[in-house]
């Protein structure tokens, strides 16, 4: 049954449980992570040498940031007591990560609500970590799955960080069943978060990436739109900036698709060009590109996403922007 929050948006907990269909492919240099760790920056390509070179310094300074961050937390880590710790996995799965030049994976999930004998139940996720080969990896993606409660051996601490509990997985010990609390918890976590907006219709919370998404009509297309943020207030946020886009669409596609031209079409006729092909004029490579989706965010800034038209060879063509300064840059990540 719908309830409507004290803001007005109207949420369901339908009874069919959320069906997650996990991405277990660990890519090297790419980080998937839980929420709690997924990282602000990414690899693209962007327009001009001086910004590519920017742009690689930039990633090579968070990463080497993140790197030595992450060798300070397991030293702190190691000395903590090995104690069973019985959990719900939350919604994605464990994921891969790899640094340049390492030899050993990161494997990562997140418990959403766990306990052990001395914390007693904790709502609050901790995220579990642990340094493997590629074939360990495979063999714990094997093992851990998705919505499921299970118990394992780790050492914890509490607090570790600006990213809350932390813990360094030791073993695998089996599925639980016999966590009646842990259950309920489970059944809660599975229900689908759905709500109502008058105008651009019906969202659900997708938890693998904190956000509620739906399809909506654009220009009489329909795309996918996404709600960063799943508390009340950042969604009610998002949608206003959602609602701003969608009272001129038509000026707003223009802009998006006028800038992408200006700063993408010199890289795709200097770059990009196949062997043989001419030039491409601005309506040429405008035709090419098809609005995937739209992302938006509370403080009213926003990504569109495009499917290339293979005009990059397979690159995401991303437009990223607020409302107060129109589109602002200008990628082709993939």
């Amino acid at each position: 049954m719908a309830q409507r929050d004290q803001n007005g948006l109207s949420f369901a907990r339908p009874e069919s449980a959320l069906q997650v269909d996990p991405e277990r492919t660990p890519v090297q240099g790419f980080h998937h992570f839980p929420r709690a760790l997924r990282p602000t920056c990414s690899w693209h390509f962007r327009v001009g040498a001086a910004k590519i070179v920017a742009t690689m310094a930039d990633a090579r300074d968070y990463f080497a940031e993140a790197e030595a961050r992450q060798k300070e937390l397991l030293k702190r880590l190691a000395l903590a007591p090995v104690v069973d710790v019985v959990g719900v996995v939350g919604a994605s799965a464990p994921s891969g990560s790899q640094s340049g030049g390492e030899k050993l994976w990161s494997l990562l999930f997140d418990f959403q609500v766990w306990r052990t004998k001395s914390t007693g139940l904790q709502t609050q996720p901790l995220i579990i970590r642990r340094k493997v080969t590629m074939e360990e990896l495979h063999r714990w993606q094997e093992s851990i799955n998705p919505y499921t409660v299970i118990r394992i051996k780790a050492r914890v601490v509490v607090g570790a960080d600006e990213d809350g509990h932390q813990a360094l997985l030791e073993d695998f010990v089996g599925r639980e069943s016999s966590d009646e609390e842990l259950n309920r918890h489970l059944k809660q976590l599975q229900q689908p978060v759905t709500f109502e907006d008058p105008s651009l219709g019906t969202f659900t919370l997708d938890r693998r990436v904190d956000w509620f998404s739906g399809t909506v009509a654009w220009e009489g297309h329909p795309i996918s739109l996404n709600l960063s943020g799943s508390e009340t207030h950042k969604v009610l946020d998002a949608l206003k900036t959602a609602h701003a886009l969608w009272k001129s669409p038509n000026t707003w596609n223009r802009r998006i698709r006028d800038y992408a031209v200006e700063k993408l079409l010199p890289l795709k006729n200097e770059s990009w060009l196949d062997e043989n092909e001419p030039a491409l004029t601005p309506d040429e490579f405008r035709a090419r590109m098809t609005l995937q989706s739209i992302t938006v965010y509370p403080d009213g800034s926003f990504d569109f996403w495009h499917n290339d038209g293979d005009l990059f060879w397979g690159h995401s063509i991303h437009i990223s922007g607020s409302l107060a300064n129109g589109p602002t840059g200008a990628d082709i990540p993939g």
